[in-house]
């Protein structure tokens, strides 16, 4: 009897047992449906406050504008371009002494000071000599800064060249009431199509497609062969008319550029960054057919004989081939570069290439 007693009462206990384990179960099942969206907030907050509220800043976005750089040396400057055969003199007056004049070719420089002459007229001094203001034309510099990227991309992306309509689909026409994408607008490619006009087209998302050759492109590369781990280098692509910046295989940022055109062009090759300067003049060709004078060309890297990555604020036409070989940048953004790479470990590296049509098919 006494081990019968036993069996009998050893059942409601077991019976319990596994009662308590189910509703356990179901509890954190319930817990974890309800609690769900919380939970998935609560993983990007490393630092829950009252009422579940995050307190630590959610990571930053893959793509971000850099901030404007304080004491910058383009804030306030008038960038603008100086008429052949302008003459120039010793001081706001067209009775002193003329010091030198302008010849035929691109003339540009910033204004370093103003004054009116004695009738009144207004002046300028551009090169360290006196112009009268009517043989100098202002131009606004590009506000095109690039974009800073602080994660990995997981797909090509890159700027509109032109405003451009995008598609339904592939080589379709346009639809009346498609807005246009404005120059410099960002996008990102989710895929690519030739089109039924034989054309490669781009997937932008929300059933939008563009031509390819109404958009440069960037696409995260690998690192060139002859570049370390740790080094930081400078991918410029020809054929796309872009430039990006790495920390070894991070991109870390990206821009439109203009390299050489045709009679000029940039050449190709994996080279060191060997001069750096603030500010510089440029000057070269020959009077009558290509000469040119540059004056304040702002943070540039020389790194191949004449050849520099440097800062062009005498036009605003980036995203096709524009100069005497260098690679011109908008000054904003050939800023970032110029201070980002104070940080190099060792000289700046620069791998100069073109892309073909097979490393965009995403």
């Amino acid at each position: 009897m006494l081990s019968e007693t036993k069996h009998l009462n050893s059942a409601p206990k077991q019976s319990r047992m596994v009662r308590a384990i189910l509703i356990t179960i179901l509890l954190l099942f319930a817990g974890i449906l309800l609690t769900g969206a919380d939970s998935a907030e609560a993983a990007l907050c490393e630092t829950p406050g009252a009422h579940g509220q995050c307190t630590a800043p959610l990571p930053p976005p893959t793509f971000s504008t850099p901030p404007p750089r304080a004491g910058s040396i383009l804030d306030g400057v008038t960038y603008g371009w100086i008429e052949d055969y302008a003459r120039f003199y010793e001081r706001p007056d067209l009775e002193s002494r003329r010091t030198h004049y302008a010849s035929t070719g691109v003339f540009y420089g910033p204004v370093d000071d103003t004054a009116t002459g004695s009738d009144g007229e207004e002046w300028l001094k551009v090169w360290d000599h006196w112009l009268p203001a009517e043989k100098y034309h202002r131009v606004e510099a590009s506000t095109f800064s690039g974009v800073r990227i602080n994660a990995q991309p997981q797909r090509p992306f890159g700027w509109v060249l032109h405003p451009f309509q995008p598609r339904p689909e592939p080589g379709a026409q346009a639809e009346p009431d498609t807005p246009e994408l404005p120059r410099y607008e960002f996008v990102e490619v989710y895929g690519t199509q030739v089109g039924s006009d034989g054309a490669m087209w781009h997937d932008i998302g929300g059933g939008q497609w563009i031509r390819y050759h109404a958009v440069a492109l960037q696409m995260v590369r690998e690192r060139p062969r002859g570049v370390d781990e740790h080094e930081y280098w400078v991918d410029v692509d020809l054929w796309q008319q872009t430039l990006a910046a790495y920390e070894g295989d991070r991109i870390v940022f990206a821009s439109i550029i203009s390299s050489g055109l045709p009679r000029w062009p940039t050449r190709h090759g994996l080279f060191r960054v060997y001069a750096r300067h603030l500010t510089t003049p440029m000057s070269g060709g020959e009077v009558g057919d290509d000469y040119y004078r540059l004056a304040d060309v702002p943070h540039t890297l020389y790194y191949d004989k004449a050849i520099a990555l440097h800062g062009a604020y005498w036009h605003d036409d980036f995203g096709r081939p524009k100069s005497h070989g260098c690679v011109n940048i908008p000054p904003r953004a050939a800023e970032w570069l110029y201070f980002w790479s104070e940080n190099a470990p060792g000289d700046l590296r620069v791998w100069v290439h073109s892309s073909t049509y097979a490393d965009f098919l995403y």
